[in-house]
């Protein structure tokens, strides 16, 4: 074998380590969720949340990468009960509130027939919490969900490769069931980027999200992140219970 001219190794050294500095590898589970900054509470200190499906909307949200079959008519709806649950796994991750039952909740909202009109009115908020026995609501909305994938080209490296970076944006707000006064806002935004995703690992994770599920993925990262920043946001804004 003939052996390789020192200028052309040294571009090739170069190059890849360029390739590494500008684009990182993909993201593991959890390997770049941050941890909460805010302490667990006492038991007997924490408030007793429910947490309402998270609105989604197609202007904010991109899921263009799934296939045309898989945009049905449900898709937003599901997709919002999805990050509901992801939501109420996250606060209960952080150890200041206690959780009612989603299935509880759930039924609740079908049975005063809020499931197209009102469902987020601070007022029919309180109507329902006080249903299922909760001393906050909280509801929200993801105001950003895009995923963008560009080529990098690095001379001398293969032509270049696939970056993908994703960002969402998620906005939650503590409605107080007492008095349907909203108590606290946050808002939380979380990135992530990746050279080696595929769209095919994209659209997995996407589909995992319409089911509540958060796996391997730079998608499930950024959200949880956004979740996270949003959630202690919010919670600076409680007052003590009382």
């Amino acid at each position: 074998m003939r052996p390789i001219p020192l200028p052309r190794l040294l571009l090739s050294v170069l190059a890849l380590a360029l390739v590494a500095a500008c684009a990182p590898a993909a993201t593991g589970e959890g390997a770049d969720v941050r941890p909460y900054r805010l302490p667990p509470l006492d038991p007997a200190l924490r408030y007793v949340v429910a947490v309402y499906d998270i609105e989604t909307e197609p202007t904010r949200v991109d899921l263009s990468l799934l296939p045309a079959r898989e945009r049905d008519a449900r898709l937003f709806t599901d997709l919002g009960s999805g990050i509901g649950d992801i939501v109420t796994r996250e606060l209960f991750e952080l150890g200041r509130f206690d959780l009612v039952e989603r299935r509880n909740l759930a039924a609740a909202i079908a049975e005063q027939d809020l499931g197209r009109t009102g469902r987020f009115d601070p007022t029919t908020v309180a109507g329902v919490g006080r249903l299922v026995g909760a001393e906050l609501i909280l509801v929200g909305a993801v105001t950003e969900l895009s995923i963008d994938r560009s080529s990098a080209v690095v001379p001398g490296f293969l032509g270049g490769a696939v970056v993908t970076t994703v960002q969402v944006g998620v906005e939650l707000r503590f409605v107080e069931v007492a008095t349907g006064r909203i108590l606290g806002i946050g808002n939380g935004v979380g990135r992530g980027v990746d050279a080696e995703v595929t769209v095919d690992g994209l659209q997995q994770a996407l589909r995992l999200l319409r089911v509540g599920t958060v796996r391997q993925s730079i998608v499930a990262s950024a959200l949880r992140n956004a979740i996270r920043d949003a959630v202690e946001q919010a919670a600076l804004g409680l007052p003590p219970r009382r």
